[in-house]
């Protein structure tokens, strides 16, 4: 938790009230602590922060004393929903790892998905034209002929590739539904036998 740990922006109490859970578990995510620590880097973002602090100074902290009473009511509430929005994070958190990892990693696995059809139509086309010239080269000779039966012998080789991967995720498919299968009928035999 780099972040939740020294920032300034998670440590403001209100009312004399412990910095909320959630905006802690937020915080200390790398890509949110990272985002803060470069606003308050950059001029622009330091001088709007100091002017929410002076509107806060002005504005929100002379009204604190006289929101005291009617928050003592809902401040059970308040706690209740930021418990809940906490474990609400910590759910999250088992089931997407990537947030918890460093910005880096999750720039370039996010880089990696959004050109992935970019590269896998540059491996398709680096197949195809990789098979053509071997069909090419068998065929023999140069010339309209030679090419016209090296794209046809290429659309060939391509479709029985393409029929036997197809094959294999069928078969391999089949085999896991036949294990399912297998693993149901035992399950109810033996609800049946008890």
């Amino acid at each position: 938790m780099p972040h939740a740990e020294n920032g300034n922006m998670t440590q403001s109490t209100v009312n004399g009230d412990q910095p909320s859970q959630f905006i802690k578990h937020v915080a200390s995510y790398p890509a949110v602590s990272d985002s803060i620590d470069a606003i308050e880097a950059n001029p622009y973002g330091k001088k709007g922060l100091e002017l929410a602090s002076g509107v806060r100074a002005k504005v929100v902290d002379p009204v604190l004393p006289y929101a005291e009473r009617p928050y003592g009511y809902i401040k059970p509430y308040v706690q209740r929903a930021d418990t809940l929005a906490d474990s609400g994070l910590g759910k999250i958190d088992a089931r997407y790892p990537i947030v918890k990892q460093n910005t880096r990693q999750i720039k370039s696995s996010i880089l990696d998905l959004a050109f992935m059809p970019l590269r896998m139509a540059n491996e398709g086309k680096d197949y195809l034209m990789e098979t053509y010239g071997k069909e090419y080269k068998k065929c023999g000779g140069d010339g309209y002929v030679a090419g016209g039966k090296a794209v046809v012998t290429t659309g060939l080789v391509v479709t029985s590739d393409g029929l036997a991967w197809l094959a294999t995720y069928l078969n391999r498919k089949k085999k896991e539904a036949k294990d399912v299968a297998k693993q149901t009928k035992e399950q109810v035999q033996e609800k049946v036998d008890n």
